[in-house]
């Protein structure tokens, strides 16, 4: 009876290390697989490290740190000088695009420099409006999301980009938001979770900045399988059910156990000559408790949202924030019949695209565009999301979504 107890554990142990092995490898292409969709031409090579954690310095992430830990503290005072090293540190460092940072809660840590070419007010007029819905600007890596009803930014509806001519005095924001993603690139799982939100619209030497952290509350819901068609259009599927769309490891329970992000916006010294940016993110992830996540692969994530998030931003043909907000009412006031009748239209014309995708040859996909299932199955709210993203799409590249 001991022999075979012990040979029960040493089976389990085994199979516990080859699912650990399976899921690594699954990360670690998917972190390829992002930047690849990404339009990034070595894309099979590894997203490269240009330092080792040395490049951002242990004050800074110590600022960054006590931003976090703000989320948790409702009487947490926020104080310019606080953070006066971290705004002149995102405004002119230059010697990196892409590092890792210190373990925190053992959660793999990175940090991610980029660059946008339009003024703060304009990010705060279209990514951080409460009339918009945040997957309306990030399409690409959010389903759905929405603040708490006790959230500052649904209590007071502020107007952030009229405060950048105003930062003698921070403002300062808290709430909860709800947020669902869409299908990993590779493994093409999706999560949901909630996430503790604090903004900070301040300035540093007479320029405006941007500080928004976020902090996951607890697991994630189990991942469920869904699967990319297309990245570039934000054309994804959700079959609903638990588990991973890749072959072979489609039994296992994933979660996003926990993830933590501060993301800095410090507007250029030269007036119109664009924004500096760099997000501060920590995640850790994986299987039966198991941290899988790597830096490559929270750093591909960081340019899928950074990609679609500038495609956006800096488009001449976006429309007014007041038109996208005006489209959002219409769509919020229509019945559930009128939006599934809308969808169903959009159901359609992706199943005649992608009739040759090789996900659409996998019936838990198939039978989304059978008997209208595609458009039934949806909530109100993804309803809402998927014809918001489309509407964007079609007025930022016409003719994509035909």
């Amino acid at each position: 009876m001991n022999i075979r107890i012990l040979s029960h554990r040493g089976a389990a142990l085994v199979r516990l290390f080859v699912v650990s092995v399976v899921m690594l490898a699954c990360l670690t292409l998917s972190g390829l697989h992002s930047r690849a969709q990404a339009g990034d031409n070595s894309s099979m090579i590894a997203p490269k490290m240009k330092t080792k954690g040395q490049a951002v310095p242990a004050s800074i992430v110590s600022t960054v740190e006590r931003l976090i830990a703000m989320t948790k503290n409702p009487s947490a005072t926020f104080r310019q000088q606080d953070a006066a090293a971290l705004l002149d540190f995102v405004g002119t460092e230059k010697s990196f695009d892409e590092t890792e940072l210190p373990e925190r809660d053992g959660a793999q840590g990175v940090c991610v420099r980029s660059s946008i070419d339009a003024p703060l007010s304009r990010i705060l007029q279209y990514g951080y409006n409460p009339d918009i819905p945040p997957y309306v600007v990030l399409p690409s890596v959010v389903r759905v999301s929405s603040w708490y009803p006790d959230s500052d930014m649904l209590r007071h509806r502020p107007k952030l980009w009229e405060a950048v001519d105003e930062t003698e005095s921070p403002v300062v924001l808290r709430g909860r938001e709800f947020e669902q993603i869409t299908p990993d690139s590779f493994s093409g799982a999706y999560y949901s979770y909630d996430l503790s939100r604090l903004l900070i619209v301040t300035s540093i030497d007479g320029r405006a900045a941007l500080i928004s952290v976020s902090l996951q509350d607890g697991p994630s819901s189990v991942g469920k399988k869904g699967g990319i068609l297309d990245d570039a259009t934000w054309d994804y599927v959700y079959s609903g059910e638990e588990g991973l769309t890749k072959g072979g490891i489609g039994w296992m329970d994933t979660y996003m156990y926990d993830s933590a992000a501060v993301s800095v916006y410090v507007e250029n010294p030269e007036p119109g000559t664009g924004t500096s940016s760099m997000v501060f993110k920590w995640l850790r992830a994986g299987w039966a408790g198991m941290n899988v996540v790597r830096a490559k692969h929270i750093i591909a994530g960081c340019h899928r949202f950074s990609d679609a998030f500038r495609e956006i931003i800096e488009s001449d043909a976006l429309p007014a924030p007041t038109t996208i907000a005006a489209k959002v009412r219409e769509y919020m006031a229509m019945t559930n019949e009128e939006l599934q009748a809308l969808v169903s239209g959009y159901a359609q014309r992706l199943a005649r695209r992608w009739q040759d995708h090789p996900l659409m040859e996998r019936d838990i996909f198939a039978r989304l565009f059978k008997n209208d299932r595609f458009a039934a199955e949806l909530s109100r709210e993804e309803r809402i999301s998927v014809l918001m993203k489309q509407y964007i799409r079609s007025i930022i590249e016409p003719g994509s979504v035909s």
